[in-house]
């Protein structure tokens, strides 16, 4: 089976596709970026400091030496897939640059999910109307949000921009989420295999 990279910015539905994909197709070993990101850090026992420090948490986990090495660990799981089973990464601190250095594209399925032409203030409300107790913006105000925000929407518009350079598909998800993220399972049918 093709692996599957699943990446983009926050509250665009990466988790909840890439959930999609492991209950359809349930041969698939399912990776998140976060959970790496917190077994790095907890091994440097730094895990107050970062939780404490989101700013410094954000620096890290969009650093290149996080993303390279998120990206040489998912290769060398699919190396070591003798039986093809695949796996899924999903992720929100990939810049599609070293994507498109360290990935095999004939190998992997590449998906981008983006907001779209959302302003920053409509980042903030969809941020809330989708946050869950397990992501870092839980129950944050927000006028702590609004000032993530800026960051948010630059990020997005450099995804648009930089996965039409590279070559990676960008898919808004900021309209209709549930459809958009149910047709892609849909187009996934016929190259998974």
């Amino acid at each position: 089976m093709k692996n599957i990279l699943i990446m983009g910015i926050g509250r665009a539905g990466k988790t909840t596709l890439s959930n999609m994909i492991k209950d359809k197709y349930n041969s698939y070993s399912l990776i998140h970026s976060d959970s790496l990101k917190w077994g790095l850090i907890r091994a440097e026992d730094k895990e107050k400091y970062y939780r404490q420090n989101v700013d410094k948490q954000k620096e890290f986990e969009h650093g290149e030496y996080f993303q390279k090495s998120l990206l040489e660990f998912f290769n060398s799981l699919i190396s070591k897939d003798k039986n093809k089973y695949g796996y899924i990464l999903e992720s929100g601190q990939l810049h599609p640059k070293y994507v498109n250095k360290m990935i095999d594209f004939n190998n992997t399925i590449v998906i981008c999910l983006g907001l779209g032409n959302l302003t920053s203030d409509e980042m903030v409300e969809l941020c809330i109307k989708y946050d869950k107790e397990e992501d870092w913006s839980y129950g944050l105000p927000r006028e702590y949000l609004a000032k993530h925000a800026e960051d948010w929407y630059n990020c997005n518009e450099m995804l648009k921009q930089e996965c039409t350079k590279y070559g990676i598909k960008y898919i808004d998800t900021s309209k209709n989420r549930e459809e958009v993220l149910k047709n892609i399972l849909k187009e996934l049918d016929n190259i998974v295999k």
